[in-house]
Order: C-alpha cells, then sequence, then structure tokens
C-alpha cells in the first residue's frame, strides 16, 4: 500500500502546478453561482477534477517518466493500481467538495438578496433551492459517470495503447448506444422487462446509505478495471 501512495502522490504533483489553479477557478466560480442561482451548480465542479487527470500521460511521456517508472523500487503492477485509486480518489474528493459547498449555498439562500423577488425568474431560482432532492442527485450521478469514464478510458489506453483513445471512445460509444436501443426495443415490444432506475430516497439516512453505496460501487469499478489492467500489462512484461 505504501508502494501505491508513493505512486499516486508522483502523479498529484506532477499535475498539481497546472491543474490546480483550473480546478480553485472552477470552484470559485460554480460555488460563486451556485450561491445566488442553484446550488445544483456546484455539481459543476467535478470538471475541474479533470484537469488533475488528463495531462497525466502527456507530462509522463514529455519527461520520460516510464524510465523512472523502471527505477524506483515499485512493483510494476502497483503502480498500474496506483494510477486507479488515484482516479477515484480526484473525483471523489471533489464530490465531497461539491456537497459541503452545496449545503453551504442551500443554507445561505443569497438569492434573496438578488433585486425584483416577486419575478418569476427569482421563483424559479428559489424552487432550484428547494429542491435538494434534485442537486444531490446530480451531484452523486456526475461523480459516478465521470469516474467511470475516467477509469474505463484509463484501462482502454493502457492496454490497447494511448494512440487509439479516439478509436475506443468512438467504438465504446457505438457499442453503448447499440445496447441502449436495443435494450429500448426490447422493452417495448415486452420481450424483457422495463427497467427503471431507482430513485434518490427521501429521507436523509436513505441519501446518506445510496451516497455511500455509489461510491463503494465506483470503488469497486476503479479497483476492478486496475487489476485487469495491471495483469494485462505483466504479461506483456513477461
Amino acid at each position: 500500500m505504501k508502494d501505491i501512495q508513493k505512486v499516486m502522490r508522483l502523479d498529484f504533483l506532477t499535475a498539481k502546478p497546472s491543474a490546480m489553479p483550473v480546478f480553485v477557478f472552477v470552484v470559485l466560480l460554480c460555488f460563486g453561482m451556485s450561491l445566488f442561482f442553484a446550488p445544483l451548480l456546484c455539481a459543476y465542479i467535478i470538471f475541474g477534477a479533470m484537469v488533475f487527470v488528463i495531462p497525466l500521460q502527456g507530462i509522463a511521456d514529455k519527461n520520460g517518466f516510464n524510465k523512472l517508472y523502471g527505477m524506483i523500487p515499485v512493483r510494476r503492477k502497483n503502480i498500474t493500481r496506483a494510477r486507479f485509486l488515484y482516479i477515484f480518489l480526484v473525483h471523489f474528493i471533489t464530490e465531497i467538495i461539491e456537497i459541503i459547498l452545496a449545503l453551504i449555498s442551500i443554507n445561505l439562500k443569497l438569492y434573496r438578496l438578488l433585486p425584483n423577488q416577486d419575478g418569476e425568474m427569482l421563483q424559479m431560482i428559489e424552487d432550484s433551492f428547494n429542491d435538494n432532492h434534485l442537486t444531490f442527485t446530480i451531484i452523486i450521478g456526475m461523480f459516478g459517470f465521470f469516474c467511470f469514464c475516467f477509469s474505463y478510458m484509463e484501462m482502454m489506453g493502457q492496454i490497447f495503447g494511448r494512440e487509439n483513445e479516439m478509436k475506443i471512445l468512438t467504438i465504446s460509444i457505438s457499442v453503448f448506444v447499440g445496447l441502449i436501443v436495443g435494450f429500448l426495443q426490447l422493452s417495448e415490444h415486452g420481450i424483457i422487462p422495463i427497467f427503471l432506475l431507482p430513485s434518490m430516497p427521501s429521507s436523509i439516512s436513505g441519501k446518506i446509505i445510496l451516497a455511500v453505496s455509489g461510491n463503494v460501487l465506483n470503488f469497486i469499478i476503479c479497483t476492478v478495471f486496475g487489476e485487469i489492467t495491471a495483469n494485462k500489462l505483466s504479461k506483456r512484461e513477461l
């Protein structure tokens, strides 16, 4: 585990100089807007997490990190595992930040300082502050979606090559859309039962349980993707 922590720290320090200013800007922008217009705008802070992940491979290739990885006393599998755990933690920490800032926004209700309180737009803004259900559903949903996408693309990129990422993305989207269309067609004709996404529980305890379950599921997915990738790469080295 110490090896994995060391590699994760290296990834963070690699991305930090260029990523941190962008992330802070996104946080301040989304939080500032959420204070006056809608708490769910905090969910878009997740886009700031991308800058801690996307540049890593480019920086590593540019600075010859592959040679560095070969020199440090860390197992090759742990280097791969660390990248996937890093992806999960970046998104998880961002999700926690989003929830905290959304709660602050909900409690402050600074939209009451805006002019024209009887206007239709202000009524819509007030409704967004009262609909906590939607706010936390979007935050948890976007965390799960982006965490899955980045860990999936990391797995496919490491296994099949970064130069094939666009091809991988195109094929993956095509397969995903094809499965959705096929599923809907089969459901419409009664061949398979209609699947409904579970709704966010109304109680606070229910929301917490669902959020924790979603985080655990994403952790498991990242771990599985990491193990698949580590095993594939280790076979090539043999």
